[in-house]
């Protein structure tokens, strides 16, 4: 199967919506994503439903100065939206000059990618690209769905290697999210 090539052009035939503290930082975080020219930008709110957007790709983006309990309260709420497009919508977080240990909290927390700024808008753009047209590998566990940060497989890293899908997702801009594959591991049937 053929992938994209990370082009940040494909932002265009997307949706941004931003989830912040505050008003301000809302604003600030909108107006980047404008600058990284997404099709849409709009505030997150909790009651939005993937009906009204006009174009299929969502990309949630998390402003630096969000609490980390509303980080997970949000990632919880996407990942069991009951909307594909949801549920598998990449969910980036923005930090800002964050340590080794904030980056990867975030990572386990959840999150497609964790963007640390400042950084340059080209940058930026190419990453946020990287989320569309090449699969990525989800786990779902009991009290987990998200991209697999955990490598449950693999005993080395210390965690148990719990019954749980791993699924193959891919995000193009024609399709929006579609679920290739999924494998049953370690269930008993």
């Amino acid at each position: 199967m053929a992938t994209q090539v990370a082009d940040p052009d494909v932002l265009a035939h997307s949706v941004a919506i931003v989830a912040a503290n505050n008003e301000r930082d809302g604003e600030a975080l909108m107006r980047l994503a404008e600058r990284l020219r997404f099709g849409e930008v709009i505030a997150y709110s909790p009651l939005l439903k993937p009906a009204p957007f006009a174009h299929r790709l969502v990309f949630f983006l998390v402003h630096f100065d969000f609490p980390p309990t509303d980080k997970t309260q949000l990632l919880n709420h996407l990942r069991h939206s009951g909307s594909v497009s949801l549920c598998y919508a990449p969910v980036v977080a923005f930090l800002r000059d964050a340590s080794v240990d904030e980056v990867r909290a975030s990572i386990e927390m959840g999150f497609d990618d964790v963007i640390n700024v400042p950084a340059e808008g080209a940058s930026i753009a190419t990453r946020l690209a990287a989320q569309i047209g090449r699969e990525h590998v989800y786990i779902e566990t009991r009290n987990y769905l998200g991209p697999d940060r955990f490598r449950m497989d693999d005993p080395a890293r210390g965690r148990a290697a719990e019954p749980h899908a791993q699924l193959a997702i891919l995000r193009t801009v024609e399709n929006g999210v579609n679920i290739v594959r999924r494998e049953e591991i370690g269930k008993r049937g």
